[in-house]
């Protein structure tokens, strides 16, 4: 839909059906409108799943990737059903031609994804995603997030894994945090001042479950499988959430 259009301007592409919670930006390239998300073929939230977390059987399987994925495949297994991955459609306004694919081929599942906030709504180099834990997540019952990726968007894959198709899927750096500890609500936050794109950090709470200890991470961006730059312990339990944002408070004298 045009940004001052109306119902009657609105234009309906088909895709493969599947469930896109987060976007991680849209930004129009020559005929194309460029959409980039996070997509699987199943919610966590869905109807054959009541989130009760006696019933971790429904969820352990399907956050796992059962092997290599290629860039141009449509579906997961049935076993991948909640498995996350960093996807593409690119709709073309003149033709009305849809094409999709996989931008990662990665062992691990990506949601809550997050760019630097002066690139939305243009196109971008680099985005963030929050990584899923497979085994926390599946004894859980929940998903559980065990790290952050940095996505390359103009550069090839360098593999992860072993099994890993790399033809055709872009760049990924992965952090992982220590074990049994996970983060939620992570922000991209730009430097003041910075002349790249990835000029910044990433904050997000974390809290590690073997000693009850919840801490403020603050990641650089640019240096990111390094150890954070600051680790913050907290004086209280901070609960897992969902999204999170930062709000600078101006400095008085």
């Amino acid at each position: 839909m045009p940004r001052y259009g109306n119902a009657d301007s609105i234009r309906w592409f088909e895709v493969e059906p599947n469930c896109t919670f987060h976007i991680l930006n849209c930004f129009e390239e020559g005929d194309e409108v460029v959409v980039r998300g996070c997509r699987s073929l199943e919610s966590v939230i869905s109807e054959s799943c009541d989130m009760d977390l006696d019933k971790s059987e429904w969820v352990s399987g399907r956050l796992r990737s059962k092997g290599p994925i290629q860039q141009d495949a449509k579906y997961s297994t049935k076993d991948e059903l909640l498995f996350s991955r960093s996807y593409e459609w690119r709709l073309n306004m003149e033709t009305g031609e849809v094409k999709e694919r996989n931008l990662t081929g990665t062992p691990f599942a990506m949601e809550f994804p997050m760019i630097n906030p002066n690139f939305n709504g243009v196109k971008n180099k680099f985005g963030y995603t929050q990584t899923v834990h497979d085994s926390a997540s599946a004894s859980s019952g929940m998903p559980k997030f065990g790290g952050l990726a940095k996505l390359y968007f103009e550069e090839t894959n360098n593999k992860i894994q072993e099994w890993e198709e790399s033809e055709g899927h872009i760049k990924v750096e992965h952090h992982e945090f220590e074990g049994n500890t996970f983060c939620t609500g992570a922000a991209f936050v730009p430097k003041e001042g910075g002349r790249e794109e990835d000029d910044g950090w990433i904050i997000t709470f974390v809290h590690d479950e073997d000693t009850n200890t919840s801490k403020v991470y603050i990641i650089d961006t640019k240096n990111f499988t390094s150890e954070p730059v600051a680790k913050i312990t907290l004086p209280c339990r901070v609960p897992y959430g969902f999204h999170g944002a930062f709000m600078p408070t101006p400095l008085h004298n």
